[in-house]
């Protein structure tokens, strides 16, 4: 079995961050998964297929998490490069190893960072992205506008996010410590994030309840089964019921009204 034929592929999650640091949840809760987020193996395959990049053509990834999409980019284009920014140290060591095993460590750079926006602003890449990850930047709007200016005339802004594909409960919504104003709504609204960036909309698609429920799945139960494996550790019960709140706020309303559009637009040139 190659590295990319299995979607919980990776290394082992191993040590977590110490208790009381800020990414220690999320590190746990990823501890399964190499893709970090609601869309599958055979999605995240058919944009690196439709996306082709050429000699010396380079990637710049916001939010890049443990690397595995610019990992596929880099074996399906062998005479690309990337850049990947992240703020989790414990993803980047991740990405590293992940790039090693496909073989493409040469030609892709992983850095450490919560501000990105100065690193990339000058810059004339091939193809920007940020798959869940708008909050780098700041909103929706501000992410698609910070890649635009990253890419290049004639480039391909790669963004995926949330997005409301129904109408969300006010009750849920609170809960959650969500408003209802920052997401767009459906396909439409999404691509009107390219738009108002003054990007060309190439195509914007949802992903389907199977890839979320094993998204949901993966993320609470891999803090479920930890929780109960380290009872003594001093966040288990409150990684718990964020657990829990997560779990019953995704059957209760989240898998009906949220969605995740990965959306591609271009620059104009």
């Amino acid at each position: 079995m190659g590295y990319f034929d299995d979607e919980t592929s990776g290394p082992p999650p191993g040590e977590a961050p110490p208790v009381g640091h800020p990414l220690r949840f999320t590190v746990i809760a990823h501890g399964d998964r190499s893709v970090l987020g609601p869309i599958s193996r055979e999605r995240l395959d058919g944009l690196v297929a439709r996306t082709p990049l050429e000699h010396g053509d380079h990637v710049l990834e916001l939010g890049c998490g443990k690397g595995d999409l610019l990992a596929r980019l880099l074996s399906r284009w062998p005479e690309a490069t990337a850049d990947g920014f992240d703020r989790n140290p414990w993803f980047l060591t991740a990405a590293r190893a992940a790039a090693e095993r496909a073989g493409v460590a040469s030609r892709v750079s992983f850095i450490e960072t919560d501000a990105p926006g100065a690193l990339v602003a000058d810059r004339s890449a091939a193809m920007g992205v940020a798959m869940g990850a708008s909050g780098i930047l700041g909103d929706h709007a501000a992410t698609v506008a910070g890649l635009a200016r990253a890419t290049r005339p004639g480039g391909v802004v790669l963004f995926g996010d949330g997005v409301w594909i129904r109408e969300p409960l006010s009750s849920g919504l609170a809960s959650f410590g969500m408003t209802r104003d920052e997401l767009p709504d459906g396909p439409d609204g999404f691509a009107g994030l390219g738009v108002e960036a003054g990007l060309e909309v190439l195509d914007v698609e949802i992903v389907d309840e199977a890839e979320w429920d094993a998204y949901e799945d993966s993320y609470t139960g891999a803090i479920e089964r930890w929780a109960a494996a380290n009872t003594s550790d001093p966040e288990a019960e409150a990684f718990l019921a964020r657990a829990q709140l997560f779990r019953s706020s995704y059957a209760e309303w989240r898998r009906d009204a949220l969605g995740f559009a990965v959306a591609r637009f271009r620059v104009p040139a």
